[in-house]
């Protein structure tokens, strides 16, 4: 059978994915009904709570810091991930000699990466930059290296006998076979690193989305986190849908 004729319409996909979050919705309501607002506040409570903080005119520059961090620090991950990654797939002796390195990094919990980096660097942003490049890295050097590793070697011999030459071998054959799962990998770090920016500037600094859980914490007004919440978990959503999805259905046509 087509495997065509086995994916679902788009329009019952996007029916199906409202759905799922209204489901979550109503789940979310009922829940709220037993429980104090200060412990678990509904929906209708944290949207008043989301429009308070547009109204207050701070959410706009913090979600804005913490994107500029985030990407940032993701960025520092692909400019050492990415290079790292594709000489340990290419160069046996490197993937053997740093093999240790990444699996150490992937061993470390961040809230550790947070400490050293506070000790380090004191409570600022480059704490933030700090804990996303060292937790998102490893990601990135074992997926481009286990793409790299797994090209098809018949893939490889063809290009070899009609002589496409390095560059012609790396454009036609590496780089359609590497690319889609690194930014498979890379859509996972983004939304890894916004949690990971959140976490450091909630433990670090006194500015961005993180301040701000914080300071709604102490507060005790916790129809503001889940408003905040719902601010990273959009955010994420649409760097995907805004972004990344494009970049990779163009790829795929590349491909």
């Amino acid at each position: 059978m087509n495997p065509a004729e086995n994916k679902a319409p788009r329009w019952r996909v996007v029916l199906l994915w409202w759905v799922g979050l209204a489901l979550v919705l109503l789940a979310w309501e009922a829940a709220s009904w037993s429980q104090p607002r200060y412990v678990l506040p509904g929906p209708a409570a944290t949207w008043e709570a989301l429009l308070g903080l547009i109204r207050d005119e701070e959410l706009g520059s913090g979600v804005l810091l913490t994107l500029q961090r985030a990407l940032g620090g993701l960025g520092i991950a692909c400019l050492i991930g990415l290079p790292w990654g594709w000489a340990a797939g290419t160069w046996r002796p490197v993937e053997e000699l740093t093999a240790s390195w990444t699996q150490l990094l992937m061993a470390i919990p961040p809230i550790v990466i947070v400490v050293v980096g506070m000790l380090w660097l004191g409570p600022s942003p480059s704490v933030v930059l700090l804990v996303v490049a060292l937790v998102t890295m490893p990601l990135l050097v074992t997926s481009l290296r286990d793409a790299v590793t797994n090209v098809d070697p018949d893939l490889l011999e063809m290009a070899r006998l009609f002589r496409f030459g390095l560059w012609g071998t790396v454009r036609r054959v590496i780089i359609p076979a590497v690319v889609p799962p690194v930014l498979s990998a890379v859509t996972v770090a983004v939304g890894q690193s916004i949690r990971l920016t959140v976490m450091s500037e909630l433990l670090s600094t006194t500015t961005g989305l993180g301040a701000e859980v914080q300071q709604a914490r102490t507060n005790l007004e916790t129809a503001d986190v889940f408003a905040l919440s719902a601010v990273m978990a959009a955010l994420t959503l649409g760097l995907e849908l805004l972004f990344l999805r494009p970049l990779r259905n163009r790829l795929a046509r590349y491909r």
